[in-house]
């Protein structure tokens, strides 16, 4: 694994033959690296190998499938399949945790209930602090990978961790003001075109 600058020869970034796919790719590796400059103690490890993304996702406390033990990190593995941003990105957890929309075996997030093109890694990173805390779960049953969930109760999961912060808002990162790029009552900025 190498955490070099970007997931793809630099030399291929500059050239006119670099598909819309590669551009598209060290896009994806850049916005990682900013979100990982504005959250350092949230997002770390970065690495890339073969066009799958990983790093490890701090503070954000979970239940450990089959036990009732919290993991505060967890390690992520973004994969983009071969026809993205045409499907979408695919997020795995190393430990796959108690949510309905994680799958038991393989930590498989299931974070789309609909596929937009514009979809990205940052969007897949804040649906995932969402899940682990519990603010966002999908229980349509066609989403559901733990059924049996309804046993827990409130009381067995741990305090939800705070959202990251986005990209749409970068002054705010400085003065911790605002969490996931947005400020109060302000509809979300239009984001630039990732290639």
């Amino acid at each position: 694994m190498t955490s070099c600058a970007s997931p793809l020869s630099q030399p291929m970034a500059d050239t006119p033959q670099a598909s819309p796919r590669e551009r598209r790719l060290i896009a994806e590796w850049d916005l990682l690296q900013s979100l990982a400059h504005l959250n350092p103690e949230r997002i770390g490890d970065l690495a890339v190998e073969d066009e799958v993304f990983s790093c490890t996702l701090h503070k954000t406390p979970a239940l450990r499938v089959g036990t009732k033990d919290i993991v505060t990190s967890h390690r992520l593995k973004i994969v983009f399949p071969l026809y993205y941003p045409s499907v979408p990105l695919e997020l795995y957890l190393k430990t796959p945790v108690v949510n309905p929309n994680v799958h038991p075996r393989t930590g498989f997030l299931c974070l789309w209930d609909k596929h937009q093109v514009s979809n990205n890694v940052e969007h897949a990173l804040h649906k995932t602090v969402a899940m682990l805390s519990r603010r966002l779960e999908n229980r349509n049953s066609v989403h559901v990978m733990q059924p049996d969930l309804q046993m827990l109760s409130d009381a067995d999961y741990p305090a939800p961790g705070d959202p990251l912060l986005g990209i749409a808002h970068p002054e705010t990162a400085a003065s911790g003001t605002a969490h996931a790029g947005l400020l109060p009552d302000e509809p979300p900025a239009r984001r630039r075109r990732l290639l």
